[in-house]
C-alpha cells in the first residue's frame, strides 16, 4: 500500500484566530461588552467624551472607546466587518502593521468627531471599521463584497459610496450615529496611504520607493529580485489587481519557491 503526500492548492491555512491580531481584537472587544453593561460606570471612564479629554486630559478615552459598543447588534455588525475586511488587510501587511493602521483609524475617527460634536460622548469601533474600508479598496480595489449578501459592488465603489453617505449624513446633522467619527477613520487611513496616494497621482518626489501597502505572502521588504522564470515584482502586481486565485500554476510556483528560498525569520 503506497501513501501519498497531500499538497494543498492555494494559500495555506492562515495561523489560529487567537494568533492574529483580528482575533485578540474581537476578544478583547467582547471582553469589554461585557464588562460595560456588567459595570456601567465603566461607560463614564472609557467612553470617548470631547470634554473630559481637553478639560481632564482623559485621553485614554481616545483608545478605549473604540472597545465599547452601545448594544449587541452594534457590537455585531463591526466585528462582521472586522473579521472579513480585518483578515484579509493583516494578511497583507502582518499583525504589527494591521494592529498600528487599526488603531491609528480609531484614534483618527475620535479626534474628528471632537472637532465637530463637543459636548456628546462616543463609543464603537466605527472610526477604525471604515479606515478598513478604505485599506481594503487600497490594497484589492478590484475585489467584490456583497451588499446586504446579495448585491455585488467593487471594494473602491463602495469606499466611495460610504464616504459620500457619511459625509452627507455629518453635514445634515442626521442623529444617533457618529459620521464624523466614520469619516475621521477614513482620513486617518488616508494618512497613513500618502506616500502610495502621492506615488498614484504622480506627485512623489526623489527616490521611488515600493509601495509598502503591497501584499507580503512572506517575501523581505527589498524587491525587484527576479526569479529565473519570472518577475516577483509583476507576480505580487497581478495579486494585489485580481487577487492569488487568478494566478497561473506556474506563478503561484515561482512565488512559492521565491518565499521558501527567501524568507527571514521573524518580522
Amino acid at each position: 500500500m503506497t501513501s501519498r503526500t497531500y499538497r494543498p492548492q492555494g494559500p495555506l491555512p492562515g495561523p489560529p484566530f487567537l494568533g492574529t491580531a483580528v482575533g485578540r481584537i474581537i476578544i478583547a472587544t467582547v471582553v469589554m461588552f461585557f464588562v460595560q453593561n456588567l459595570l456601567p460606570i465603566a461607560n463614564q471612564w472609557l467612553a470617548l467624551t470631547p470634554r473630559l479629554v481637553v478639560e481632564r486630559l482623559f485621553v485614554w478615552q481616545l483608545v478605549t472607546y473604540m472597545f465599547l459598543h452601545g448594544g449587541f447588534w452594534h457590537l455585531f455588525f463591526n466585528l462582521v466587518v472586522l473579521y472579513f475586511l480585518g483578515n484579509m488587510v493583516e494578511g497583507a501587511w502582518g499583525s504589527r502593521r494591521f494592529l498600528r493602521y487599526y488603531l491609528v483609524c480609531g484614534v483618527g475617527g475620535g479626534l474628528l468627531h471632537m472637532l465637530f460634536d463637543y459636548n456628546a460622548s462616543v463609543v464603537g469601533a466605527s472610526g477604525a471599521i471604515f479606515g478598513l474600508y478604505l485599506a481594503a479598496a487600497m490594497l484589492f480595489p478590484d475585489a467584490y463584497v456583497y451588499l446586504y449578501f446579495l448585491i455585488p459592488v467593487r471594494m473602491k465603489y463602495l469606499v466611495v459610496g460610504l464616504a459620500v453617505l457619511q459625509l452627507a449624513n455629518g453635514i445634515a446633522g442626521v442623529a444617533g450615529t457618529a459620521y464624523f467619527a466614520h469619516l475621521g477613520g477614513m482620513v486617518a487611513g488616508l494618512w497613513f496611504f500618502r506616500d502610495e496616494i502621492a506615488r498614484r497621482l504622480g506627485l512623489s518626489r526623489g527616490r521611488r520607493r515600493a509601495p509598502e501597502w503591497r501584499p507580503r505572502f512572506g517575501l523581505p521588504k527589498r524587491r525587484g529580485a527576479r526569479d529565473a522564470t519570472g518577475n516577483i515584482d509583476s507576480i505580487l502586481d497581478k495579486i494585489s489587481a485580481k487577487g492569488y486565485d487568478n494566478l497561473t500554476p506556474t506563478e503561484k510556483r515561482i512565488l512559492e519557491n521565491y518565499s521558501r528560498q527567501q524568507r527571514e525569520p521573524g518580522e
